[in-house]
This record gives C-alpha cells, sequence and structure tokens, in this order.
C-alpha cells in the first residue's frame, strides 16, 4: 500500500506543477489524439573458441492507443500493445531456442507541460496488464505463461512537427509491479517490485495525431 501511495502522490505533484507561458504550445479542452509506438531490434552475438557458441535476438512491438483531453493539456486514453521476441543460441553444436508473444492493455492519464510552440514534457500514469507465453524448443516443447500488473509513471517529451502531427519518446518508468509466471510443470513464481528502470529496453518512440 505505502508503494501505491508514493506513486500516486508523484503522480499528483506532476499534475499540479508548473504552468506554462503565454504563447507555448497547449493541447485545447476536447482534442482527440491517435498515436502508436513501434519498435524493432535484432542483434548478434558469437565467440570462437574452447566453447564456442553463437546467439541471435529478434525482437518486435507495436502498441496503438487513443485519448481524448479533458482539459487543456491534460489527456486520457487507452492503449493496446503486442510483443514478439526470438530468440536462438548454439553452444558446441548444442542449439536451443525460445519464442514469446505478448498481449497487453493499459488505461492511462497523461500531462502535458509546455516548454515553446513545439515541445512539451510530459508525465503519464498508467495501468498495465500484460500476459505473455513462452515456446522453449530444446527436443521437446516447454511452454510457459505471465502474468503482469504495472501500476507507474513514464516520463516523456514531446516534438509538435505542425499543429496536428508529433512525434514522441517515452524514457524508463518509475513503478510497481507484480507478476505470475506458470511453467510448463504448471508450478507458479510470484514477485512483485518497485523500481526506477531508464535502461534502453524501457525507451520507446513513437508518432501521435492530435485533432
Amino acid at each position: 500500500m505505502k508503494k501505491l501511495l508514493i506513486i500516486v502522490f508523484l503522480f499528483a505533484f506532476g499534475v499540479s506543477f508548473g504552468q506554462e507561458k503565454e504563447g507555448n504550445l497547449s493541447i485545447k479542452k476536447g482534442t482527440w489524439n491517435l498515436g502508436g509506438e513501434l519498435s524493432f531490434g535484432k542483434s548478434n552475438y558469437e565467440n570462437k573458441g574452447a566453447t564456442s557458441y553463437e546467439t541471435t535476438n529478434l525482437n518486435f512491438s507495436f502498441s496503438p492507443k487513443a485519448g481524448y483531453a479533458i482539459s487543456d493539456n491534460l489527456i486520457i486514453g487507452l492503449g493496446l500493445g503486442y510483443s514478439y521476441q526470438n530468440f536462438e543460441g548454439s553452444e558446441n553444436s548444442f542449439i536451443q531456442n525460445m519464442k514469446s508473444n505478448s498481449l497487453s492493455v493499459f488505461p492511462y492519464v497523461r500531462k502535458h507541460y509546455s516548454l515553446s510552440r513545439k515541445f512539451s514534457l510530459y508525465l503519464q500514469g498508467e495501468i498495465k496488464y500484460s500476459k505473455s507465453w513462452f515456446k522453449q524448443d530444446n527436443k521437446n516443447y516447454n511452454t510457459s505463461t505471465d502474468n503482469n500488473l504495472f501500476i507507474g509513471i513514464r516520463p516523456g517529451i514531446n516534438y509538435f512537427l505542425n499543429k496536428n502531427f508529433a512525434l514522441e519518446a517515452s524514457i524508463g518508468s518509475l513503478g510497481y509491479s507484480k507478476s505470475k509466471i506458470i511453467g510448463y510443470t504448471s508450478e507458479e513464481l510470484k514477485r512483485d517490485s518497485f523500481s526506477l528502470s531508464l535502461n534502453s529496453s524501457n525507451m520507446f518512440f513513437g508518432l501521435s495525431y492530435y485533432f
């Protein structure tokens, strides 16, 4: 409960902090917002020696969302997400493959703070539920699922190309997460954490349309 109160306090502080200067960017009440975030990555690693191994990691994610400004610079919305990851590794001719698919839904509240006519910072408070399915190929197919709940804040920045289109970047998160993993043997593993994350895996870029 204390963790949740800290999150609520930080978000309320962010919503009430600062006032935009006259002439700066303002997202007017009644504005609709359609947007999405897309990411793709591929990495390879190879080592040749007494113990040789090689890995390839491919990942893809897409998160469309829609929002509505209930007051100037304050948007409420709903987002959906899908992600895919394929990991392949080999060690001394022993090959292992793991694939994962994930679906998510996240209602959110976003407060913008204007810096100029084109730039704005924002704080986004969200509740995100996601479910992932993992499949491992190691002679036999082993599957497991992961149910995760995240409650927290994501900071970001917008750059408006014109009055309708904006580029945005979400950088890191602060919040509480709880998950339950069910293994292929039906064993359950539960975990919860409160953390601040600023690594590149928690950085997203997207495009938004305001009308």
